[in-house]
């Protein structure tokens, strides 16, 4: 009974968030709609922008959202590893994209393609645990040669469960490589890497076998359930700050030296400033998202809710207050030109990436407020073209573009450093 009750209290925000969803799923749908809409989750291509609540309602996506979180917890539970900052990020991302385009059918065999790989290298699948759980990005590649192609079953199933295990078994190496690309400025690394391999993925089916992709349909998503999800949010945000309070009563203390961190990878908070401020930073992450979807007039959408748990949950891996704000107000002034321009018909794409520009949240924490605001201004321009190269099977397409903003900015502005006799950071 102790050992469940140290259990227990180590976990009890994530449980309590994973418990929170499993009850709104039912108490605002029906065990009959939230079955058929999942099985409409499962037979969805899921290439950008798939909105589960568009395709299956609230209910059936909150039920998906969940199950995936409790697998992943399960998984985590056997492999026996501590909660990492590293590993909360991955959760939450995990939770955020399951409401666009993840689902446990699509996820299992880029799983299995990493297993694989651990085995040929004689080490432990928990080794690989990161990209375990930041993999499943480039899962539509799975549904789309399943349920996208036209083929028959008999076909396409072994394609898209081989193609994912390939996919899986790839993604460990080449992604230990794409860090170099960006020099960790980059928080989303692995969607920087499947970002080419999902280029390379496009190239091969649009000139192979002629198919014409689409990626990003707008006109499909759901906003209905806006008012719902903004009240997930502050929820999810109130369990994790009561957390930090709960387990210890001074925690604020240590809030300053979290926030002097620049976020660069690895940055881990719970490892270098403890789980409690940990926790405080992820909520308050959350409710600074709220506040920029209510500010900027955004609806929330199964994306735009993807961005919130994503910040969210890198709030313990990167992401702070003081690295986040300047890209965010970046990317918001890009927004607000959009909006004012085309009578506030923006789009989704743009409106998301309000949340996911904090990507690149590092290059604020290590170059200050300007430099950072300029970084995520330029990261929502080049947006649009990152997504036409990668054809939308890589649902982490804002950790794409951000590659590329680091890459591009990072070197101007460390020479930049170096002319006022400033020492700029190794790489």
């Amino acid at each position: 009974m102790h050992k469940i009750f140290a259990y227990l209290k180590k976990r009890i925000a994530i449980i309590t968030a994973l418990f929170v969803m499993f009850a709104m799923a039912f108490v605002l749908d029906s065990p009959q709609n939230i079955y058929e809409g999942y099985l409409e989750i499962l037979q969805s291509p899921g290439v950008l922008i798939s909105d589960y609540l568009y395709i299956a309602g609230l209910g059936a996506t909150l039920f998906n959202v969940a199950s995936i979180m409790l697998i992943n917890i399960v998984m985590l539970e056997v492999l026996r590893l501590k909660m990492t900052g590293p590993i909360f990020a991955g959760l939450l991302t995990i939770a955020g994209f399951s409401f666009f385009g993840k689902n446990i059918f699509n996820t299992i065999p880029i799983y299995i393609g990493i297993y694989l790989y651990a085995r040929m290298q004689n080490l432990e699948f928990k080794s690989f645990i990161i990209v375990v759980l930041f993999s499943t990005g480039i899962s539509p590649i799975v549904s789309f040669l399943i349920f996208g192609t036209g083929w028959s079953y008999a076909a396409s199933i072994p394609a898209g469960i081989l193609v994912g295990m390939l996919t899986g078994f790839i993604l460990p190496a080449f992604s230990a490589h794409t860090i170099r690309f960006h020099k960790g400025y980059n928080l989303y690394n692995i969607g920087f890497a499947m970002g080419v391999l999902s280029m390379l993925y496009t190239a091969i089916l649009g000139m192979v076998f002629g198919f014409e992709l689409e990626p990003f349909r707008s006109d499909e998503t759901s906003e209905a359930f806006h008012n719902e999800l903004l009240f997930l949010t502050l929820v999810l945000s109130a369990i994790f700050i009561a957390w930090g309070f709960i387990a210890n009563t001074q925690v604020l203390k240590k809030y300053p030296k979290l926030l002097k961190s620049t976020g660069r990878l690895v940055s881990d908070f719970v490892r270098d400033h403890g789980m409690d401020i940990a926790m405080i930073n992820v909520g308050v992450m959350g409710i600074i998202s709220a506040l920029f979807v209510v500010a900027l007039n955004i609806d929330i959408s199964g994306a735009v809710m993807g961005g919130i748990l994503t910040v969210m949950g890198f709030g313990a891996f990167g992401k702070h207050p003081k690295n986040a704000v300047p890209v965010m107000l970046g990317a918001a002034f890009w927004y607000g030109i959009l909006y004012m321009t085309n009578d506030g018909d923006v789009g989704v794409g743009i409106a998301i990436a309000v949340l996911f520009v904090t990507a690149v949240a590092p290059i604020a924490g290590r170059f200050g407020v300007f430099l950072g605001i300029f970084a995520g201004f330029i990261h929502v321009m080049l947006l649009p073209l990152t997504l036409q190269f990668q054809g939308g099977f890589d649902l982490y397409n804002n950790g794409f573009a951000a590659g590329f903003v680091a890459a591009i900015l990072v070197p101007i502005f460390e020479a930049l450093r170096k002319n006022n006799g400033e020492e700029a950071e190794g790489v």
